[in-house]
Formats: C-alpha cells, sequence, structure tokens
C-alpha cells in the first residue's frame, strides 16, 4: 500500500512539472510571437544565451579597442591610418553605446576617437576620416570583433623623383631647419567625450618617463622558463613556453599577456578552469599576476616570479 502511494504521489510530481514546462512554452509563445512550442523554446535559449555581459563602461572599452587597434604597418616601419573603418555591433549593445540608438551620431564619436588616437600615436592620418557603425543580428551581446579598414593615408615621400633622361642630378644644399613649436593641444569637442573618455588628450608632461615592466618567470619542477614581451598561450600546444603533459590540461587553456607595468592572465575557456591563488578566473577578464601568484590550471601548479621593474626618463631620447 506505502509503494502504490508512493508511486502516485511521484506520478503526480511529474504531472505538475509536464504542466508547468507546457505552461511556460505557451506563456514566451505569446511574448515572443513564436508560431509553434518548439520555436518559442528556441527563443528563450537564443536569448539567454545573448544576454549581455559586463558593464556598459566595459562595452564601451571594446568599441574603442575595435577601432584603435585597426592600422596598417609599411615596409619602412612608418604607420598609416584607414581612411574608413566599418565596427559592428549587435542589436542589444547599440542602445547601450548610444541611449538614443543614433548610429550616425556614434559614427562620428568613433570617427573623432580613431583620428585624435592616430595623431597621437604618430601614425599618419587622412584628411577626412570615416566610421560606419553596423547592426548585425548574428553577433553575441558584448563581443565586439575588430573593425575592418579600407582606404589609409598616402605614405611620406622620401626618395626623390627619378630624373628624366640625359640629365643630370644636382642635389641642394642641405637646409638648415629652426626646432619646431611644440604642438599646441587641440580643444576636444565634450560632446564627443561624454561616452569616451579616450577621446580627451593627454596632458604634455615636462618631464616625461615610461615605467618598464619586469620580466616574468613561470617556475614548474624545478625549472624556470621566461615569458616575452608578446606574451604566451600555456597548454599542451607545442608553442606553450611551460610544457604540460596532464591530459586534464586544455590544449589551449590560459593566456598571458603584459599590459603596462602589469602581467595578468586571463583562462581560455578550458575545460577544468584556471585558479590564482585559488580563486577561479574566467570570461573576458584579465586578471593581474603578482610575485608569488600561483598559478593552476586544472589543478596542475605553475609559479609566476618577477624580475625587476623600474621606470626610465625619455628626455634626450630619441626614436630609430
Amino acid at each position: 500500500m506505502g509503494t502504490l502511494s508512493a508511486l502516485t504521489v511521484n506520478l503526480l510530481i511529474l504531472v505538475a512539472f509536464v504542466a508547468v514546462v507546457w505552461i511556460g512554452l505557451r506563456v514566451a509563445q505569446s511574448i515572443f510571437g513564436t508560431g509553434s512550442k518548439k520555436a518559442a523554446a528556441t527563443e528563450v535559449a537564443a536569448k539567454l544565451v545573448s544576454y549581455p555581459t559586463g558593464s556598459a563602461a566595459v562595452l564601451r572599452r571594446r568599441f574603442v579597442r575595435a577601432l584603435t587597434g585597426q592600422h596598417v604597418i609599411m615596409p619602412s616601419g612608418e604607420r598609416l591610418a584607414f581612411g574608413e573603418l566599418i565596427v559592428r555591433v549587435a542589436p542589444e549593445d547599440l542602445e547601450r553605446l548610444d541611449p538614443d540608438g543614433d548610429l550616425e551620431r556614434l559614427g562620428d564619436d568613433g570617427a573623432r576617437l580613431y583620428a585624435d588616437h592616430a595623431e597621437r600615436a604618430g601614425w599618419a592620418v587622412p584628411a577626412d576620416v570615416r566610421v560606419v557603425v553596423e547592426v548585425d543580428p548574428g553577433l553575441r551581446s558584448g563581443w565586439i570583433p575588430p573593425a575592418r579598414g579600407s582606404g589609409r593615408a598616402e605614405p611620406s615621400r622620401r626618395a626623390a623623383e627619378p630624373a628624366g633622361p640625359g640629365w643630370d642630378v644636382v642635389r641642394d644644399a642641405p637646409v638648415v631647419r629652426a626646432a619646431p613649436a611644440p604642438a599646441a593641444v587641440r580643444p576636444v569637442d565634450p560632446d564627443a567625450t561624454m561616452n569616451f573618455p579616450a577621446l580627451v588628450p593627454a596632458v604634455v608632461d615636462a618631464a616625461p618617463t615610461m615605467n618598464v615592466a619586469g620580466l616574468l618567470r613561470l617556475e614548474r619542477g624545478g625549472r624556470s622558463t621566461t615569458i616575452g614581451p608578446d606574451g604566451a598561450v600555456l597548454g599542451r600546444l607545442p608553442e606553450s613556453p611551460v610544457t604540460f603533459a596532464e591530459p586534464e590540461v586544455s590544449h589551449r587553456h590560459a593566456a598571458i599577456r603584459r599590459s603596462g607595468m602589469q602581467w595578468q592572465i586571463k583562462d581560455l575557456g578550458s575545460t577544468n578552469g584556471t585558479t590564482v591563488d585559488g580563486q577561479r578566473i574566467d570570461g573576458d577578464d584579465w586578471v593581474t599576476l603578482h610575485g608569488g601568484a600561483v598559478i593552476k590550471l586544472a589543478g596542475v601548479s605553475v609559479v609566476a616570479a618577477f624580475d625587476s621593474a623600474g621606470t626610465v626618463h625619455l628626455q634626450g631620447l630619441t626614436s630609430r
């Protein structure tokens, strides 16, 4: 008798669960306007997957990074800015970048941002820079891919034009030029800096200095490996500076980079995760490393160690 009553209770619970699922699908069907329960369930799943990640400030930084990382490097080493850039954003992210969803205004802000960044970086900049913002429904919310560039500034003409046939080339005597006056800081439109603080020009420093990051060494099993300035990817891939033979470590498990005076690490979507001093890291955030930090890739430990860091004065130094 007890077995029969328990079976009846379980059956009632199952019926109640099915009813709740059915009602939920009907509600989703009415909200999203889909023609079937399967389509309603798919729409709900898509909304959950595309839920915005990160704050509006993080999204604006990604927008800035998608633009300012694009330029052309000539064989001479000269860097040329693009004349037109196309940047794509998800529909859910447009309002977070511009409260009114104004694509043209967002593009104008992006053009000013890109031109000012290119001038501060010393790139050759076209007379007219244009940024086009496109809404791409296929993008995951919270992610802005690198912008696509077209057209670019003309490189500097360093070589003399070839002489015509039968003519000798006579070179002019060198002209002594006075040292150029320091460039005045251009005023920046306050409306353009409201959402993008990167548009604010750097303050002129009478005694400029540059921070120099120390070298990062990863120690494991009595062996020490120095990470180059370009960073590295850790895992079971052959290019990993630290060898991992453990199967629980992913092929591309974590990435390490240098950012200013800091070294940072980020998990690359590994199967078994990454921790720093016992704290799990995941998502798009980079975590700063300190001397003696214990990094665990799926439980496999690596210790971070640093050489000295310092500050270099830039006065009197010339670029080559």
